[in-house]
Parts: structure tokens; C-alpha cells; sequence
């Protein structure tokens, strides 16, 4: 072997590290896989050195499974004297990104630097993939930094380096500089790619600006350089029809068909989810059948979705029938799709269902993963077996899963709602120890276990506790304290909330009106509880049937038929009815002989 090597020797622990990581190596790396590099010496043209570099060439082709071999790769090509070109170290990056689920941004960051210091000179596309980096953690500035850095260099600026600082502010959520950056490049001549006119778009319809991506969209149809395609029509189509816009995303699901881009099963799958979540499940169908006649095969996510949604519309049977079609059809039901039905199970209490469910994953190698695992714990809740529920909750731990807050908060609910509030107070404080941050669900769910245990005061220190730790109670919460505090005649104290509800800057719904209302009723306060109905009239809080039939019994109790028969009137005007205990009271009232003769009639005429 004709090759000069100077390198101080490895010790037994680096060589067995490099025996250890190379199964991925293609036959002849490992040849060089045993020396730990501190300078090593190849002529330029040697057979050896060449068949190293191709070697990582190769590997940097082939991918990693984690950053051990490449950073022994990059470890060894730096070593090598004469340093290779910078071309080597770029693949060997590019490949490092790929490996998404690791972040590896800032190991890149921390390569370059040592590249650098090596005295490396970055060509273009190493700029390029550093600024990519920091683009990744949110320094975007430091992206920006690199465009002079690259005209020093003696490198021309290039539509791909403001794509990616464009990609970047994306990714940190910066839309609108993200915009303006994309103006400024197009009027200077560049051209943004059709990746970052998709990212845009995406990011558009992830903050819910459908109007900013359509005209988008309809800048690059005008324009003559980036034309819109299937992903871009169908990032919109999706984002319309989650907003319920499913008019407008039907028309450009037309619009695209004109343009001569068919749809996919993503596309379809968005249209039939928006249709149905809807409430037109006809018109689902209708696009899911003619989705088959296209022959546009349904795939895992959309036999997941229609699972999910015969399961939240209550038909669990619909749902069975589904999957074992996706069986049948050679689909393989993934996590999604089990723990769509499993949901199923358990909002309808069929409990021994979930539990068979549970097992069929076992048995197919599915295993159940954390949301199942709540599903179960909700299950179990919901029919008021919390100590099963409990178990399960355990079982977590023992299987190496970390309940996150959605777990304790529904055991939590579930505890309060058997009762059980010394196991949900000590379970509130375990997720805390555990570093699980509860939220407004979980607070709202402790001060409703509370209140309807006798514990008002605890629930109000609760409400105090949260804000003091910066979790904002919202209406639902105030809702609770509001209508304990009425239960319990404390009408003052109630009427303070209401108001710390509107000076928080939360609006009212029709519950907190009706809890009040109902409040002033029992307490036959009939001129505040007609204000507050005003009140509830002006913020465009229509009053609803039970709203209506406190404020009739309200005034039946203060004998003042006048009056309820006036507000059944309004009640019935606007749509409603007088229910069986309003309707008991008047009939009540009619069999009693204590109404005067002019009473008498108005009844008889209300009860014809």
C-alpha cells in the first residue's frame, strides 16, 4: 500500500467507537474507519485517498441514521493533509440536514465554524447551507449577515440564497417580512422558486390569511416565470375548507381542473373532510365517489379521516365498516386510524370495544401510543370508572410514556366529576412536580369540581392561583364561579365576576346571561333580570328557550301573569315554547281559583 500516514495512534476506545458505527459504510471505508485522524497525510492523485473520498461521497448519497458516522467522516476528511475540497464537507452536510428529526442546524453551525478555522475558504453552496441553518433557529438576521459575507468572497448573489432567507422568516412566523422580502427580490430581478412561493402560501394559510393566498396565487397565474401547481392548489383548498369556505374552495378546485392540473387524493380528502365537518355529508359523498371514478385510490389519510368522522357523528358501526374496507383493499390502518376509532368506543361507552381495539393494535403491531392511551383514560371517566382509568394512567409510566397535560386534564375532569377531589388536588399538583404546565381546561375543570362540592372559596383562590401564573381564565371558567355563586344567593359577589369578566375584555355568551338571569329570577329581582336581558339583546346574544322560561317563572312566582304571559308571547315570536315546567305552572295557576276574571282569560287564550 503505497500511502505516507503520520498520525498519533487511537486509543482503544476510539477504535472500537469507529468498528462500532460503520455498518452503514459502503465494503472498503472501513479501511480507513479504525484511525482516529490528528494529521494524516495522502498524496493528492493516491489510489488510497481517492477511494476514501468516494467512499464519503457515497455514504453522503447513501444517508445516516443518526450523527455519529458523519461527524467521524467530517472528523477524518479535516485531518486529512492536503485539506480535500470544500465540495466534500457540502455533501457531507446536506446529508446531516436530512436527518430533520434531529435538528442538526446548529451541529452545522458549529462544523463551519471549525471548517473556517481550518482555514477552509465556504463556496457559494456553503453559505448557502448555513444560512439555512440559522434560518432554522430563528436568526434570521444572521442569514442576512451572509449575504455580504459572500460578496466579499467574490460570489454574485443568486435567487437561492434569498429563497432560503425568505424560507426563514417563514419558518419563524414572520410573514409579513417574509412579503416584503419577496417584492423586493422580484423587483431586483430574482426569481423565487416554485418551493418558496409554496412555503409562503403554506404560511398564509397557516395563520388563516386565505385572502393573501389567493392573491398569490393569482400573481403567479399572471406571472410568467412560476406557475402554480397541484401543492399550491391544494395548501389553499385545504385552508378554505377548514375556515368553512367551502364555496370558495370548491370554485378553485374547479379553476385548477380548467387549468389542467388534476387532483390528487390530498385535494379530495380536504374538500369531503371540509363538506362533512359541515354538516353536508351528501355532498362528501358525492366528491368521495367521484374521487373513486377517477380512479384516485383512497389512502391511509383518507380512510383515517372518514373513520374519524362517522366516529364523531356517533356511528361507530359506519366507521368498523370503513376500516375493515381499508383492510380489504390492501390499506393498512395506521395509529390515526385506530385511535379514531378507539375515540369512537369511548364517546359512545362501549368501553369492552376500546379494551378488544387495544388488543387488535398489539396484535398487528400498532402499538398504542399516548393519545390512545388518553383515549382510554377519557373512556374509562366517562363511565364513571375512574379507577380504571387511573390504572391506565399508571400503565404510562411503566411503558416509558409522559402523560402531557391533555391526560391529567381529563383524568382530572374525571375525578372531579366522581367526586374524587383529594386524587384530582394531588394529581394537579403531580404534573406540576413533573414539569406539565396545566392550562385554562385544567383549571376550569378543578374550579368545576370544586363548586359542585361545596369548595367555593378554594375555587375562587383556584381562579386567583392561575392568573397569578399567567394562565388566562376565559368565559367558561367565569361561567362557573358565576352560576355557584347564584346557586348559592351570593348575587353580589356573582354580579363583581360578570363584570371582572367584561373588563378582562372576554364577551359574555348566552350561559353566563342565563346563569345571572336565572340568578335574579329565583331571587325575584324581576327589573335587573329584564336589564340583563336587554344587555344580552344588545351584544347580539339572542335569548334562547331556557332563557325565556326562567323569566315566565320568574313572574309566575312574583304573581304577576301580566307579565309572564307578555314574555311568553316574545318567547313564542321568537321561535319557542314554553317547556313542561313552565307550561305545569300555568296550568297550575288556572286550577288554583286565586286568579281574577280578566286573569282567567288571558291564561285560557295563552294555554288555546
Amino acid at each position: 500500500m503505497k500511502m505516507k500516514i503520520a498520525c498519533k495512534s487511537a486509543s482503544a476506545a476510539s477504535l472500537a467507537y469507529f468498528h462500532g458505527g460503520n455498518h452503514l459504510l459502503p465494503s472498503y471505508l472501513p479501511l480507513f474507519s479504525p484511525f482516529l485522524f490528528q494529521s494524516c497525510h495522502f498524496s493528492h492523485h493516491t489510489p488510497d485517498r481517492q477511494l476514501f473520498l468516494q467512499s464519503v461521497r457515497e455514504q453522503s448519497k447513501l444517508g445516516f441514521s443518526d450523527l455519529n458516522l458523519p461527524l467521524s467522516l467530517f472528523h477524518q476528511l479535516n485531518s486529512l493533509i492536503p485539506v480535500p475540497s470544500v465540495m466534500y464537507f457540502n455533501q457531507l452536510f446536506t446529508a446531516i440536514l436530512k436527518l430533520k428529526h434531529l435538528k442538526p442546524h446548529s451541529t452545522i453551525v458549529s462544523l463551519s465554524r471549525n471548517l473556517e478555522l481550518s482555514g477552509i475558504r465556504p463556496d457559494m453552496h456553503s453559505i448557502g447551507i448555513l444560512a439555512n441553518c440559522y434560518c432554522h433557529f430563528g436568526r434570521v438576521d444572521f442569514g442576512f449577515s451572509l449575504l455580504g459575507k459572500r460578496l466579499k468572497l467574490g460570489y454574485f448573489l443568486d435567487s437561492v440564497i434569498f429563497n432560503t432567507l425568505i424560507n426563514g422568516y417563514i419558518h419563524c412566523d414572520k410573514l409579513p417580512q417574509a412579503a416584503i422580502l419577496l417584492d423586493q427580490i422580484v423587483k431586483l430581478g430574482f426569481q423565487p422558486t416554485i418551493v418558496t412561493f409554496g412555503a409562503m402560501v403554506k404560511g398564509l394559510c397557516k395563520i388563516g390569511d386565505n385572502a393573501a393566498a389567493l392573491r398569490l396565487l393569482t400573481k403567479m397565474r399572471s406571472g410568467g416565470h412560476c406557475k402554480p401547481n397541484l401543492v399550491i392548489y391544494s395548501t389553499i383548498i385545504d385552508s378554505l375548507c377548514k375556515d368553512r369556505l367551502l364555496k370558495e374552495g370548491l370554485d378553485l378546485f374547479s379553476t385548477m381542473k380548467t387549468q389542467g392540473i388534476k387532483p390528487n387524493v390530498v385535494t379530495y380528502t380536504s374538500l369531503v373532510r371540509g363538506f362533512y365537518n359541515s354538516g353536508c355529508p351528501d355532498q362528501a359523498k358525492h366528491l368521495l365517489t367521484e374521487m373513486l371514478e377517477n380512479n384516485i385510490t383512497p389512502d391511509v389519510n383518507t380512510y383515517s379521516m372518514l373513520v374519524d368522522m362517522f366516529c364523531k357523528d356517533g356511528d361507530v358501526d359506519e366507521a368498523q365498516v370503513i376500516l375493515q374496507l381499508m383492510i380489504e383493499r390492501g390499506v393498512t390502518p395506521n395509529i390515526i386510524t385506530y385511535n379514531a376509532l378507539l375515540d369512537g368506543y369511548c364517546l359512545r361507552g362501549q368501553i369492552k370495544d376500546a379494551k378488544k381495539l387495544i388488543d387488535i393494535m398489539h396484535q398487528k403491531g400498532c402499538e398504542p401510543n399516548r393519545v390512545s392511551f388518553t383515549t382510554m383514560v377519557n373512556g374509562y371517566c366517562k363511565v364513571r370508572n375512574t379507577d380504571k382509568a387511573l390504572k391506565i394512567f399508571h400503565e404510562m409510566f411503566q411503558k416509558g410514556m409522559t402523560p402531557d397535560v391533555v391526560t391529567y386534564t381529563t383524568l382530572i375532569d374525571g375525578l372531579c366529576k366522581a367526586s374524587r377531589l383529594p386524587l384530582a388536588l394531588n394529581l394537579f399538583k403531580e404534573m406540576q412536580t413533573h414539569g406539565v404546565i396545566p392550562n385554562v381546561v385544567t383549571y376550569s375543570s378543578l374550579v368545576d369540581g370544586l363548586c359542585r362540592n361545596a369548595g367555593l372559596g378554594e375555587a375562587v383562590a383556584i381562579l386567583k392561583d392561575m392568573e397569578d401564573k399567567g394562565v388566562k381564565p376565559n368565559t367558561v371558567t367565569y361561567n362557573i364561579i358565576i352560576d355557584s355563586l347564584c346557586e348559592v344567593g351570593q348575587l353580589e359577589d356573582a354580579a363583581k365576576f360578570f363584570s371582572e369578566l367584561i373588563s378582562k375584555g372576554l364577551q359574555p355568551d348566552c350561559k353566563t346571561y342565563g346563569i345571572l338571569i336565572k340568578g335574579f329570577c329565583k331571587k325575584g329581582l324581576m327589573d335587573e333580570a329584564i336589564q340583563l336581558l336587554r344587555k344580552m339583546e344588545e351584544d347580539s346574544c339572542s335569548a334562547d328557550d331556557c332563557v325565556y322560561n326562567v323569566i315566565i317563572r320568574g313572574y309566575i312566582h312574583n304573581d304577576d301573569l301580566p307579565n309572564a304571559l307578555h314574555y311568553s308571547d316574545v318567547m313564542v315570536s321568537n321561535g319557542f315554547e314554553a317547556d313542561a315546567h313552565t307550561f305545569s305552572l300555568f296550568v297550575g295557576l288556572m286550577c288554583s281559583g286565586n286568579l281574577s276574571e280578566s286573569s282567567k282569560d288571558l291564561l285560557q287564550k295563552f294555554l288555546e
